[in-house]
């Protein structure tokens, strides 16, 4: 009997944990003006080469990215003037099995030699996509499209590498970057794309979404969506990774109302695991959200985040104040090598104490 190779596979940087890669998601809601924005300048004849997709993580950035570069590659939509491209779609299924010749995807790759993936996007592999472009087109009839997931990524040589190929973009080429903070990026590099930014999409559009693509529980499902910044994406990592984010935060502040360092420690260590980055970062935001709803219900009586208020009674200035160190600490956290559950924990200890 003829036994099947085995396919070793390898992390990818540009796909959320727990969540589908976003070449193989095929619908993108809330964001049907983007779509009109970029149809309507294909039909101009007029098509700038290069795109830059802004927005928060989880907004849909990648999969608009890849529901035009089905477009742009010859995909057939089932209705006129759309990017709705059927996964059932040649095309699609070559661009989803990252096997079209004219589609190249640049991304934080993974190091065979230390089993991680790499911090940012080497200048090498800005020059393979170089040599990329200098070769003729692997299809001639079809565009040629460089997706860069994310353009955050790029150290400041591959960036000064990635100007050059903007500067003079060969024939038939597009490029599409993804940024969540383009403000980061060279001003030489903004001024020569075109900028498209995804708005936050309604909490009601996300959770009607949510309902025909989790299983998860009503309540999880809600959670999720308030705390998802109104980025569908976000939502359904929140859902997905709800007994790693969403129930430790909820047992988390169900406790403040009595000393329990033990729930602290606990919660502070299995947020700190090598495996753990995109948990801990959508835990570190959740609770920002819940302080800062706590402290306008502190002082409206209104209350509209995720879960409940939370079971003690302080100032709408100490709770400020709580987000304010919260996010202080995660921003020095990422900006410096600190012991990741003694960050953690102080945090929590805090917010308990405050």
């Amino acid at each position: 009997m003829a036994r099947t190779a085995e396919i070793e596979t390898f992390p990818e940087s540009d796909c959320a944990e727990g969540c589908l890669h976003p070449r193989a998601v095929y619908d993108l809601i809330g964001h049907s003006d983007a779509e009109t924005r970029f149809l309507q300048a294909k039909a101009s004849k007029r098509l700038h080469h290069a795109w830059l997709l802004t927005g928060p993580t989880g907004i849909g950035k990648a999969t608009l990215a890849y529901r035009i570069i089905r477009y742009m590659l010859g995909g057939q939509s089932l209705l006129e003037n759309s990017l709705n491209i059927p996964q059932s779609d040649p095309i699609a299924q070559r661009v989803e099995a990252l096997g079209h010749g004219n589609f190249v995807l640049l991304r934080r790759p993974y190091d065979h030699k230390t089993k991680k993936i790499r911090n940012d996007i080497p200048i090498a592999d800005v020059r393979k996509l170089a040599k990329f472009f200098e070769n003729t087109a692997s299809e001639s009839d079809s565009w040629r499209v460089c997706l860069i997931d994310s353009a955050d990524d790029l150290n400041r040589n591959s960036e000064n590498g990635i100007l050059k190929l903007l500067e003079e973009p060969p024939d038939k080429t597009l490029f599409l970057l993804l940024s969540s903070a383009p403000g980061r990026l060279l001003p030489t590099i903004r001024s020569r794309c075109m900028q498209l930014s995804l708005r936050p999409v309604p909490n009601e559009q996300i959770s009607e979404w949510m309902q025909s693509r989790s299983n998860a529980p009503n309540d999880i499902i809600d959670a999720a969506v308030k705390l998802s910044r109104g980025a569908p994406g976000k939502a359904l990592s929140l859902a997905r990774n709800s007994d790693s984010v969403l129930r430790p935060l909820s047992r988390f502040l169900a406790s403040l109302d009595r000393h329990s360092r033990d729930v602290d420690m606990s919660l502070a260590k299995s947020l700190s695991t090598a495996n753990a980055a995109n948990t801990r970062a959508l835990f570190w935001e959740a609770l920002q959200d819940i302080l800062q709803a706590q402290a306008v219900f502190s002082a409206t009586g209104e209350w509209h985040g995720a879960f409940k208020p939370l079971p003690v009674s302080k100032s709408p200035q100490a709770w400020q104040k709580a987000w304010e160190t919260a996010k202080t600490n995660q921003q020095v956290e990422m900006a410096i090598n600190l012991d990741k559950t003694a960050a953690m924990f102080d945090t929590l200890s805090m917010i308990r104490a405050a």
